[in-house]
């Protein structure tokens, strides 16, 4: 975050009050308090959970000193330069952050398997252009984005967003300057009075539309300029207000240590899980805001004794540079170890991060920022684009690598096409035999980079959103078929779609799917953000599947699942499927696939020819709680046919993530659309039992 505007002297406690401060130490010390937290949070979150209300405490700061700097120059001039605000917005920002992404871009294509590359690229790319917040706020909608893994540049959402503020925030402020040229009397006053009205009608519509929307639990709002906007204006509004003074030492000083406890104990007691921002945020913010307004304080009770500290000033003088270095540390090292850091370790990623930090303010920050060459704001904003660009030109590197991988893997797997009889994918699988590769040559599809698109869009595009109380419904097959079968539950069962309707297309069959992401058909909610919502739609289902009851209901859980108790996970299901089975359909209980290890694409990206060795035990692979509960619950329900595919993904005792040269999995918990369509012939089989099954002559494909 950006650190104060430089300028010389201190004043200190007894000088002429009316002077204005030139420098504010106790800001230079809030930095450091907020870094400080960001980069806990990040290195050990069970430590401080509600580490990230740091950022929350920048965007007051930055927000509050940019309006004061602002007005002042109104005040002075009777205008504002936009050329000169933002050039010195882009002095004081974009050096070290250019920096910063290009050396990132080359470490981490060293240890970020190339699956991986497009995103770091997309993520990067929205780094520079200051876009990251809105890449992330539509990842968190789109359910295939959801599982991205995360990159070192996921913190520029919090830059992304100060600086859409620098864009928006001096155009009211010139729009208020314009308004008050022709006031007789005291201008400053009148701007200070416009400001103030227009800053809080836009403080005030900002609050509510976050407030609103995280209470509709849109995750999006975490990360969108229209939810954050507010905190920024708070410290804008405190700008307009603030007079600072001598008086009031004790009030002051209370004041003070007030706002400093107040975030302190968010930073404890505010979690990942909690509601943010809304009215949580108001705890920083607020927080915040009574350390500034306090001002410089002294005597007892003071936070003097801090705010003075050597150490302290250079946090705060480093935080910038800090906050853009700490957290590509942090993740590198992870996808490296493939594990989080130990405590010892994590100290050593800090001492790493601030060497890094203090290198960048030496280096790079301080000459930019003071040096003659960047003065002329044409010259500054000129040079800020070309930097810009090339920065770009680094960024796309990795993809045009990646393409060059691809073709390769796309040359090498000419010829494999996945289909009935095909022997590759599930029908490779011989007795307990399960091999990788069926071919000489060690090629996997679909295309290792490309993987994560393989959850079909089909039947994704007629998927219920996990916070919606209504499940859509589709209809495939032959819609004159006069039997029917119905899918129904969440992504787990969306991820089979494709084999079911193409077996059900064959046979005359008409489909209705009623699929609905991260919600469980079941009578009982399980422990999930969205868990009203998933009621009252599974209740809407269930009243249409009975009054026009299908034929065959295949339904099934995420095997992650879990329920206030494990009594009520099972009398959920049980009484769904007891329901089902009363009005008159035969109910199919799918069994989810087994769980991989979360890093499954990036292992199998780096023992692309030994992918066994990211196999992982049948035991772990079903040990995820739902697994248990969809067990019982299948043993005592009135009549359910279990369909279980286990013997497809697994052997005695490894499940594998590729089987038969076709990719298993597409992320850490969803099978990829080629695999599921390589499982035809068993879930036919199993629907359709028949003499002479597609089954057994997959079989004999396979033995070939």
């Amino acid at each position: 975050m950006a650190s104060p505007l430089p300028a010389p002297g201190r004043t200190r406690t007894g000088e002429n009050p009316t002077e204005r401060r030139r420098f504010l130490p106790e800001v230079q010390a809030l930095r450091a308090v907020a870094v400080a937290l960001v980069v806990i949070y990040h290195l050990e979150p069970t430590m401080l959970p509600g580490g990230f209300i740091g950022v929350d405490v920048f965007f007051v700061i930055s927000g509050f000193l940019i309006t004061g700097h602002m007005l002042r120059e109104v005040e002075q001039t009777g205008r504002l330069s936009l050329t000169k605000f933002w050039a010195g917005r882009a002095r004081r920002i974009l050096p070290a952050s250019l920096v910063a992404i290009g050396v990132t871009v080359v470490v981490a294509t060293a240890v970020v398997p190339v699956t991986d590359w497009a995103n770091l690229q997309r993520q990067a790319l929205a780094s520079i252009f200051y876009v990251q917040n809105w890449v992330l706020a539509g990842d968190a909608v789109d359910y295939l984005a959801a599982d991205n893994v995360a990159t070192p540049f996921q913190h520029f959402w919090s830059l992304a967003v100060e600086e859409q503020f620098y864009l928006l925030w001096p155009l009211v402020v010139v729009g208020a300057a314009l308004a008050v040229r022709r006031v007789r009397g005291n201008r400053t006053r009148a701007l200070r009075a416009l400001v103030l009205v227009l800053f809080g009608l836009i403080v005030a519509a900002s609050f509510a539309w976050s407030v609103l929307q995280v209470n509709a639990g849109d995750p999006a709002a975490y990360f969108a300029t229209t939810t954050r906007l507010w905190e920024l204006g708070v410290g804008g509004l405190l700008a307009v207000v603030l007079r600072h003074t001598d008086r009031f030492v004790a009030a002051r000083s209370v004041l003070a240590l007030a706002g400093l406890g107040t975030i302190t104990l968010g930073a404890f007691l505010l979690t990942a899980a909690s509601p943010f921002p809304g009215v949580a945020a108001l705890v920083p913010v607020l927080g915040a805001v009574a350390v500034v307004a306090a001002g410089r304080t002294a005597g007892p009770g003071s936070l003097t004794w801090f705010v003075d500290r050597p150490g302290v000033q250079w946090l705060g003088n480093v935080s910038y540079s800090l906050y853009l270095w700490h957290f590509p540390v942090i993740i590198c090292f992870g996808i490296w170890a493939d594990r989080r850091p130990s405590a010892l370790e994590s100290l050593g990623l800090l001492a790493l991060s601030l060497l890094l930090a203090q290198l960048s303010y030496v280096l790079v920050e301080r000459p930019v920022r003071l040096g003659r060459w960047a003065r002329p704001n044409g010259r500054m904003l000129i040079a800020a684009a070309g930097a810009m660009a090339m920065t770009a030109a680094i960024a796309v590197t990795p993809t045009i690598r990646a393409q060059v991988i691809e073709q390769e893997w796309r040359q090498e797997s000419v010829g494999i096409v996945v289909g009935p009889g095909s022997g590759y994918g599930a029908e490779a699988i011989s007795g307990t035999r399960v091999p990788a590769f069926v071919t000489p040559d060690p090629v996997i599809v679909p295309n290792l980079r490309d993987v994560h698109k393989e959850l079909s869009r089909t039947y994704a595009a007629c998927a219920g959103g996990a916070a919606s109380d209504v499940t859509p419904v589709c209809e495939f097959g032959d819609p004159a078929g006069t039997r029917t079968i119905a899918v129904v539950g969440d992504s787990h069962v969306r991820m089979f779609a494709s084999p079911i309707v193409s077996a059900a297309e064959e046979r005359g069959w008409r489909v209705v799917t009623y699929l609905h992401d991260s919600c469980i058909f079941s009578l009982e909610p399980r422990v999930a953000r969205f868990a009203k919502p998933c009621h009252e739609a599974n209740v809407k289902t269930l009243a249409a599947l009975r009054a026009d009851a299908p034929d065959i209901v295949v339904t099934g859980m995420y095997g992650d699942s879990e329920f206030a108790s494990p009594s009520d996970g099972v009398d959920g299901l049980v009484r769904m499927w007891n329901a089902l089975h009363e009005a008159g359909s035969r109910v199919v209980a799918l069994k989810d696939a087994p769980r991989p290890r979360r890093d499954v694409l990036e292992c199998v990206a780096d023992h692309s020819t030994v992918p066994e060795d990211c196999a992982v035990p049948r035991e772990v692979a079903f040990a995820d709680p739902g697994h248990a509960t969809f067990d019982a619950a299948v043993r005592l329900a009135a009549d359910v046919q279990l369909l279980d595919l286990t013997d497809r993904f697994c052997g005695p005792e490894q499940c594998m993530p590729v089987v038969g040269n076709v990719m298993v999995y597409r992320d850490h918990n969803h099978i990829t659309d080629t695999y599921a369509r390589s499982l035809r012939p068993y879930i036919a089989d199993a629907l359709w039992p028949a003499a002479g099954s597609l089954a057994q002559h997959a079989g004999e494909a396979g033995d070939r």
